[in-house]
């Protein structure tokens, strides 16, 4: 595919989300992990009942999680809270550091009472985010295949993850 197509795709997407309403400023990071990341960017695994809380991007029209990098002087776990508020509109509140992908993309835990398990497994993202963002999908981790993800390898930190939150929650019952 030619640099040109790439470029002339990308200027398509702006020209007709460049109007789309800015993003409402984040509430405040909520989190209970104070530590130290040295990552540049991370990413939220929401559990919802057997499925997680994913994005379906919208220049690759494959799924990836809510998250993305940190700005100047902001926190790793204050970035994969912002980010997963720009994405997904929902204030998440981010626990501990469940992995990091091949990309060096730190995966944390995100809990959310909003009551997304009674939604469709596929809904609308807010307003703000359709810049980047298709839709929000709930899905199986283990039904996923490498294929499905934006970016691929992320399938077996995902999967552990996810594990570690379905492991963690059945010992606190």
């Amino acid at each position: 595919m030619s640099i040109n197509f790439r470029l002339s795709s990308i200027l398509v997407v702006l020209t007709l989300f460049g109007c789309t309403k800015t993003v409402p400023e984040a509430p405040f990071c909520r989190s209970t992990n104070n530590d130290e990341h040295t990552q540049g960017a991370a990413a939220c695994i929401i559990k919802v009942q057997s499925k997680a809380l994913l994005i379906k991007h919208r220049l690759s029209n494959r799924l990836d999680f809510p998250g993305g990098g940190k700005r100047d002087g902001e926190s790793l776990v204050c970035a994969a809270h912002r980010e997963t508020w720009e994405e997904t509109g929902f204030n998440v509140e981010v626990g501990e550091k469940l992995a990091v992908t091949q990309n060096g993309l730190a995966l944390f835990e995100c809990t959310l009472n909003a009551g997304v398990e009674h939604l469709p497994d596929v809904f609308d993202a807010p307003p703000w985010a359709k810049l980047e963002v298709i839709e929000l999908v709930q899905a199986d981790p283990f039904l996923l295949t490498h294929i499905e993800l934006r970016f691929p390898d992320d399938l077996i930190a995902f999967r552990d993850s996810f594990n570690k939150i379905k492991h963690r929650q059945s010992q606190q019952e």
